[in-house]
């Protein structure tokens, strides 16, 4: 079992992978995940929640719910696959450069998504 570990741990490229089979066995088998400490904490969804929910879903085709869910879901699946496949390729954890302009896109489009919630309500389970 150590050999194993050891083996994974000297190549970090398999991280992207191992989430998106995380990812696509989280619902088929109730995986353990993490609750979110911001709605833990202050009672309103962050601007993530329901994120992990619509990437699963979106990974086991269901794009109606996971779009319901999450308008991000379906995109955030298929840079997780890109991400996985890129990087077996190159065999390197970040086989792409994040730049700050992409960085700043996202997370104000993803603020502007999460203000649009707040008003107008959030999926419920």
């Amino acid at each position: 079992m150590n050999r194993v570990v050891f083996y994974l741990l000297r190549r970090k490229y398999f991280l992207p992978s191992g989430l998106v089979s995380y990812l696509y066995l989280k619902n088929i088998y109730s995986l353990p995940g993490i609750s979110c400490p911001f709605r833990q904490i202050t009672g309103v969804p962050c601007p993530t929640c329901f994120l992990t929910r619509s990437t699963c879903l979106a990974f086991h085709g269901d794009l109606e719910n996971s779009f319901k869910m999450h308008i991000l879901g379906p995109f955030m699946a298929l840079f997780l696959i890109i991400w996985s496949i890129k990087s077996f390729k190159t065999k390197q954890l970040f086989p792409f450069l994040i730049t700050e302009k992409s960085l700043l896109i996202f997370s104000f489009s993803l603020l502007i998504y999460w203000i649009f919630r707040i008003f107008n309500g959030f999926p419920t389970n």
